[in-house]
């Protein structure tokens, strides 16, 4: 049996868009909690959500690579960018070994949803365009980012709602410590748009205290009235031992 280690991690939050931002959130008590006028106008009964900016990658990906990521695609891309430095592992280490990954994801609604629209009002599936697919599919993020980092090794996507990132992580684990891989990039991505979370907003089970949404569904507050949705990326490469 291998012993497995972390050798990098990453993250793209709606309180840090890197660790070190994301340290000092947790420090000074911050939070990415939002009011989101959207969602008022969408028929939410909860119109609070955490929220990030979107990511502009074009500094790091060409066109035809940022047409295939959805928002929870991007959110994983520079989560693994930052995890990668940390563990630094460069393109041309990641060429020469055979390194996997396992990626939680749960949901490509506005991707989906956004295609099915244009159908509807076009009649012409041709004008959803060619990405439309890759980032429709909820294997979304180990597609793209196998493909991006060029990746050699074992891929596939974890689905199981709030505990799929924690599955992929356990997994990269049980796979590395018998021997399977040596290197694994896994982790958990969620999209954070308002076409994502309907359905839960219809369960009834969101925060509706939006007097200050910084302070709502605050863990262990006797005045916590329900769940408040948010996204983002994070991710964490596993080694083995004998290979880090």
């Amino acid at each position: 049996m291998n012993r497995v280690v972390i050798t990098g991690m990453g993250i793209y939050s709606c309180i840090g868009k890197n660790l070190q931002e994301v340290k000092q959130s947790l420090y000074n008590g911050k939070s990415g909690i939002i009011f989101d006028e959207k969602r008022v106008s969408f028929g939410y009964r909860s119109c609070l959500t955490g929220m990030l900016d979107k990511p502009d990658l074009k500094k790091y990906l060409s066109r035809r690579q940022r047409i295939s990521l959805g928002e929870e695609g991007s959110f994983a891309y520079l989560a693994t960018i930052e995890a990668l430095k940390n563990a630094k592992m460069t393109q041309e280490f990641i060429d020469e070994k055979e390194i996997g990954i396992i990626y939680g994801n749960d949901s490509t609604a506005k991707s989906t949803i956004e295609s099915a629209d244009i159908i509807r009002e076009k009649k012409d599936t041709t004008l959803i365009g060619s990405g439309a697919i890759f980032r429709g599919m909820n294997s979304t993020i180990t597609m793209n980012l196998s493909t991006i980092f060029r990746l050699k090794g074992i891929n596939f996507t974890v689905s199981a709602a709030c505990a799929s990132g924690s599955h992929a992580i356990g997994l990269a684990y049980q796979f590395i410590k018998n021997g399977l891989q040596d290197y694994i990039i896994c982790g958990g991505a969620q999209e954070v748009n308002e076409l994502s979370m309907g359905t839960f907003d219809g369960l009834g089970v969101f925060s509706v205290d939006s007097k200050d949404p910084s302070k709502a569904s605050k863990p262990f507050d006797k005045s916590r009235d329900g769940l408040v949705p948010s996204g983002g990326g994070s991710t964490i490469i596993l080694e083995s031992y004998q290979s880090a």
